[in-house]
């Protein structure tokens, strides 16, 4: 356990022979100036989930060839990434801890989630450490985006995508942003603070199976708890297509990630000799229903959670009333607060507590906030979808009170379905 260490990369594998080597390598071979990011300043952990083809070897491998940084190879039995990225992440909070302990110190410590098939640019680490130590944060998320090259001959495709990350790009400048398991980091002490990853159950045909989005409902986690997300721009990893690819069909119909319900992670690992099946660009309808898909699942989560878990930024943040203009974030925030009234919400740190308010939220303010988006990210964001059919037969004056019966329907009804898990893009 070398003693400079104060940075910690997590990277749960899981039969990636494919990818792993060049994963690996973009891991191996980071960049830094003024010596900031170095093989004796930061370790990689790698997590092998029950692999069964050669990915560990060449782990082995790849760490006996570079034997100047430090590769920590361990394994979790319970099957799920989000067990594998819990198991790597406590192993380093109990690394940084002993080593502190050993030293006599107290120092900050930055623990960053990796994915084995997604490859990460030379200052990738640089970038999202730098950037947390000059802004002190305590979460910090990172930049994606695709090749363009793979999406030569689906332009179509390709423009809702783009769509998609400029109003990441916005939002996450915005508000910081919350993490994905492609790429995020926090300050120990946070981590520790908030119990670390928590893995959540819930029930998919009379059996529990782990929820997916463990990397989410930490950073929601996190900020509710008072930490500060930051967004470090120039930390950039690049998606690997296939998460598009493999679920083509699925993120056009938005249930890329489930439905009815349950939120299952699908295998975006492509069997050899059929990587072309989905490598066709989508019609004009198709575009649009993925588009659709998509927003609905990024407003609600990116738009409108930032505030509900920090309502002060709708009085205090130039910016943000900027954005939503002085009177709309006036009247959100009015609205909201009579939400949490209403609800007897305290907080939103228990799981999937903010999901009514947000949806409810998104439907009353979804012309302020498309109006606001097409304004700051560009025209061709468009307007709200429609609204679900329901809603036809409901009066102006009773709007509100049917959108908090179709919220509450969220888990196992329809509502989970109209806003979907289309952001796959």
């Amino acid at each position: 356990m070398r003693d400079n260490i104060f940075v910690s990369v997590v990277l749960p594998i899981y039969n990636e022979s494919d990818c792993i080597e060049k994963v690996l390598a973009s891991l191996i071979n980071q960049k830094t100036h003024n010596g900031l990011i170095t093989h004796q300043s930061y370790e990689l952990i790698v997590v092998d989930n029950n692999s069964t083809d050669d990915t560990v070897q060449k782990v082995e491998r790849l760490k006996s060839e570079n034997p100047t940084i430090d590769i920590n190879i361990i394994p979790e039995a319970v099957q799920g990434v989000s067990s594998a990225r819990k198991r790597g992440m406590d192993y380093a909070s109990l690394r940084s801890r002993t080593r502190d302990i050993r030293l006599g110190v107290q120092k900050k410590h930055y623990i960053v989630s990796s994915d084995a098939d997604c490859t990460v640019e030379p200052y990738w680490l640089h970038a999202i450490i730098k950037k947390m130590m000059d802004d002190n944060g305590d979460l910090g998320t990172c930049n994606y985006y695709y090749n363009e090259s793979l999406f030569a001959s689906r332009p179509n495709l390709f423009r809702e995508i783009k769509k998609t990350l400029r109003c990441r790009e916005m939002s996450f400048s915005l508000f910081g942003g919350f993490p994905d398991g492609k790429g995020f980091a926090v300050e120990r002490r946070f981590y520790d603070k908030v119990g670390g990853i928590e893995i959540f159950y819930q029930l998919k045909s009379g059996k529990f199976v782990e929820h997916l989005s463990d990397d989410w409902d930490f950073g929601i986690r996190v900020v509710a708890w008072g930490g500060k997300p930051v967004y470090a721009r120039d930390s950039r990893v690049e998606i690997n297509s296939r998460r598009v690819d493999t679920l083509l069909d699925e993120v056009i119909t938005g249930i890329a990630y489930g439905q009815d319900g349950i939120i299952i992670m699908k295998d975006v690992r492509t069997e050899k000799g059929r990587q072309n099946i989905a490598l066709k660009d989508t019609t004009p309808e198709q575009s649009q229903n993925a588009w659709l898909s998509s927003i609905k699942d990024y407003v609600p989560k990116n738009i409108i959670l930032p505030v509900l878990l920090n309502p002060h930024l709708l009085l205090e943040n130039a910016r943000v009333r900027e954005f939503f203009t002085g009177r709309a974030a006036d009247q959100l925030y009015r609205r909201l607060e009579e939400i949490k009234y209403e609800t007897r919400m305290i907080d939103f740190k228990s799981i999937h507590s903010y999901k009514t308010s947000c949806y409810r939220l998104y439907f009353e303010f979804r012309d302020e906030i498309f109006s606001a988006m097409r304004r700051t990210i560009g025209e061709d964001i468009g307007f709200p979808p429609p609204l679900p059919k329901c809603f036809d037969v409901v009066k102006p004056e009773d709007f509100k009170r049917f959108v908090y019966y179709f919220c509450e329907d969220r888990e196992s009804g329809e509502a989970h379905n109209y806003f979907a898990n289309g952001g796959v893009f």
